[in-house]
């Protein structure tokens, strides 16, 4: 290039500045990579972030579908994507602490090979019997007690294998002293008809998809996994009040870029998310699916990150789990 034409672009480059017209240093459009199906809250949540990102973090931002595996495709290509702010990823939690134990060959280092930026919100999770469970049964103590009386009827589902509702219910069953079959589904949209149709006894399971079957009673709520009594059900007990603590522990959604993203652009998109979450229309859509605003400093959220890792290794290594694929 020559001195010219380069003074010519630092000046008008100077001059929109000086103007008010933004100057993108991250490539448009900018992507939000998620790793589940167009429509589900994963997607509808990070389709909010990009309507509050556009023009504010980058011109023109959206969001890719990178579906299959759990979620580790979506990160394997934030991974792999260039580091200058134009890729990141929303990735609930299990993909990020649990899977590097469930994994033996992941495509990914959660904590080498990205960067976390902050969480976005988080949700507990809910034991819920069905109709197949004796009418009865009310409480989590009466579900312990019908389970150790019919052994070869319980079973849980979830809505993947090797996700933090697998491996809370083994800790549930390990301190209950009972025995439940896992049933992994894709997705708690699989979940659901099963459970409320008899097929499936019990599920560990996203607040925010049965919420509605508990209040019309097709559904009875047990425990919930968080540390306190959640704003949705607040009239079921947590699992610690019961005296399971170990079962204690929430999901949470958090947003990655590749580990060499610039420290100024990683600054950037914190601060758009930590604004988006505030915006009354993202509020009300995560309420609206359940979860709890929560957001972190980067300090912080990586701190959570190992505590977390840490946490899960012994659980899913005294599981004796393997994933298929």
């Amino acid at each position: 290039m020559s001195l010219s034409r380069r003074v010519l672009i630092q000046s008008m480059a100077g001059s929109a500045a000086l103007s008010g017209i933004p100057v993108w240093a991250q490539p448009s459009p900018s992507r939000i990579n998620v790793g589940f199906a167009a429509g589900g809250t994963l997607d509808v949540i990070a389709r909010r972030l990009a309507d509050q990102f556009k023009g504010r973090y980058a011109e023109t931002v959206i969001v890719e579908s990178k579906v299959g595996a759990g979620g580790r495709i979506a990160n394997e290509a934030v991974k792999n994507a260039a580091p200058d702010g134009g890729t990141m990823v929303l990735s609930p939690s299990s993909p990020i602490v649990i899977f590097p134990h469930v994994y033996s060959k992941l495509s990914y280092d959660p904590q080498k090979d990205l960067k976390a930026v902050t969480p976005i919100c988080s949700n507990a999770q809910v034991f819920v019997v069905g109709p197949s469970v004796p009418e009865s049964v009310r409480t989590l103590s009466q579900f312990i007690d019908w389970a150790k009386a019919n052994p070869s009827a319980g079973s849980y589902g979830t809505p993947a294998a090797g996700s933090i509702m697998h491996f809370q219910g083994l800790v549930f069953q390990k301190q209950a002293g009972i025995q439940l079959t896992h049933v992994a589904y894709r997705g708690m949209a699989a979940v659901v008809p099963d459970l409320i149709s008899g097929n499936l006894p019990s599920s560990m399971a996203v607040m925010g998809d049965v919420t509605q079957y508990i209040a019309n009673g097709r559904l009875r709520a047990l425990a919930v996994t968080s540390e306190k009594r959640s704003r949705f059900l607040p009239a079921v007990p947590t699992f610690a009040e019961l005296g399971f603590g170990e079962v204690t522990g929430v999901d949470w959604y958090g947003l990655f870029v590749p580990a060499k993203t610039p420290q100024a652009l990683v600054d950037k998109l914190h601060a758009n998310a930590i604004a988006a979450v505030k915006e009354p229309v993202v509020a009300e859509s995560l309420e609206k699916a359940g979860f709890d605003p929560y957001t972190l400093d980067q300090t912080e959220f990586a701190k959570r990150i190992q505590a977390e890792t840490l946490r899960w290794g012994p659980v899913v290594k005294a599981s004796g789990f393997t994933p298929e694929s």
